[in-house]
């Protein structure tokens, strides 16, 4: 095994333990607040109102190291309503393996929590609203892209043998990749926030160190949960389609707003690619003679523009 690997797996083992039964991003009761405020007063009931500025933070991390996150939302997984399906490829392929093993689908119900996520859990920590540990942003093991909590944990582990995934002592819902192609995220995950947020405030520049800090700290908390103006995809353009969670941002918000002039269902621009957005693209794509796979990349958008 590579010192790599071994420096990754030592770093983990030192996290603060969070109570991931108390921790998660499952919340069917608590359905995603409309919120268009910063981070710092934004509802702490469901780390989902981060969910534009989330999905940002995780496009700007693929950009720093490409495809250090793949979704794995085509996987027989149920997730809930924040949980981000990302982990690096040879953690997805060993998940996968373990799924097919057990014919069963697979309750994920936290798995890669960006910085956001965790500033708000941080947050209602520091509020006196959670009596349990809580990691600071940057420190918890979700955000190395290594880490989910699942439901039947004990009843998943002969499966996942030999896969690459362990249980973590101590924390009963939680598992982490310890195989081959391991690579924490955790200093990614800081660094893509302070790149976006120079990007979008170059009169108010923070050091692009993937360290945390009392400046990083604050401007984390003064970023708008709805995700920046200048976005990532602005210059690399991401691939939209229907997911889970839900696509979000000013890129679906322009798409709806050209498929609403052209004449389709499209009642509210509202930035998010549901399965209104979803089918309103298949039928411009079978207009087009375009394969009708709701997938907007480069050919569909040149197309409707």
């Amino acid at each position: 095994m590579s010192d790599s690997i071994n420096d990754t797996f030592e770093q983990l083992d030192n996290l603060v333990i969070e109570p991931c039964l108390e921790i998660h991003e499952f919340e069917e009761s608590s359905p995603k607040a409309s919120f268009n405020g910063l981070l710092k007063d934004a509802p702490r009931a469901n780390t989902s109102v981060l969910n534009a500025l989330s999905q940002q933070l995780i496009y700007q991390i693929n950009l720093i190291v490409p495809d250090a996150l793949v979704s794995f939302d085509d996987l027989d997984v149920e997730l809930g309503d924040a949980a981000y399906p990302f982990l690096p490829p040879a953690a997805k392929l060993g998940l996968k393996k373990a799924i097919e093993k057990r014919g069963r689908k697979l309750v994920v119900n936290s798995a890669y929590r960006t910085l956001a996520q965790q500033m708000l859990l941080f947050n209602a920590k520091k509020m006196g609203e959670n009596p349990n540990p809580v990691a600071a942003p940057g420190k918890s093991n979700h955000q190395s892209g290594l880490a989910l909590d699942i439901d039947d944990r004990d009843g998943w582990l002969p499966f996942l043998q030999g896969t690459g995934w362990e249980p973590l002592a101590g924390d009963p819902p939680h598992i982490d990749y310890r195989g081959q192609g391991a690579r924490d995220l955790r200093k990614e995950t800081i660094l893509a926030f302070q790149q976006l947020w120079n990007k979008n405030h170059p009169n108010e520049k923070i050091g692009e160190d993937g360290d945390w800090g009392p400046k990083t700290e604050s401007a984390l908390n003064r970023s708008p949960a709805t995700g920046f103006d200048i976005a990532p995809w602005d210059s690399t353009p991401r691939i939209l389609r229907l997911s889970r969670p839900l696509m979000e941002g000013s890129d679906v918000r322009k798409l709806q707003e050209k498929l609403k002039a052209a004449g389709f269902a499209i009642s509210v621009a509202d930035g998010v690619f549901g399965a209104k957005t979803d089918t309103a693209i298949k039928e411009f794509q079978k207009q087009k003679n375009l394969i009708a796979d709701g997938l907007v990349g480069p050919k569909t958008l040149e197309l409707i523009a």
